[in-house]
């Protein structure tokens, strides 16, 4: 019998054939057509938003965004949980404990000392996820901050780009629509 925390099986050639598909991966093919224009929806009125502002004379101040904000003490202590399934199962590949357990049951013949070492190593690893979570939270937000600005800069330079962008992803839009309207072939 097969365990796969992470993965389902589709049966294929009547089980002659076994192919693993990810979760994440079948639900991004379900869900295509709402997170594609969701996305489009998104970055064009975000286009429209930049575009008047620079229309309505505002100048160009390197800002400091932070869209996505820090998790609260209880999301990252469920994410520090976490430490089970991601760092520990790769010290756990690694062959770590193995290697721990050969040194100090086998060598050293202390159990006790093995579950203490094991235990501060547990707690380590909750505490570095606990912290994980809001290095890579900050590190998201420098980042988004940073194209957003250079998004603007571009765009405060020269707004026609702007505008040809939002025209452009408006038409391929209207073009694609009429064509899954129509039933035309697709090029």
């Amino acid at each position: 019998m097969y365990y796969y925390v992470s993965q389902s099986y589709v049966r294929k050639n009547n089980m002659k054939e076994i192919i693993p598909i990810n979760w994440h991966t079948k639900v991004l093919k379900e869900h295509k057509k709402e997170i594609t224009y969701s996305t489009i929806f998104s970055f064009v009125i975000s286009l429209v938003y930049l575009v008047w502002s620079c229309a309505q004379g505002s100048v160009f101040v390197w800002q400091s965004i932070s869209p996505i904000e820090q998790p609260s003490i209880l999301v990252r202590v469920f994410y520090s949980a976490l430490a089970f399934a991601v760092p520990g199962y790769l010290l756990y590949i690694a062959g770590f404990y193995k290697f721990l357990h050969n040194v100090i049951v086998r060598g050293l013949r202390d159990w006790q000392l093995y579950r203490g070492i094991k235990a501060i190593i547990w707690i380590g690893l909750m505490f570095l996820m606990y912290e994980v979570f809001g290095v890579i939270v900050t590190i998201m937000n420098a980042v988004l901050s940073f194209f957003y600005n250079i998004f603007k800069l571009v765009l405060y330079i020269s707004p026609g780009i702007g505008i040809f962008l939002i025209l452009t992803i408006v038409g391929a839009y209207s073009i694609a629509l009429a064509k899954k309207r129509l039933k035309l072939p697709h090029n």
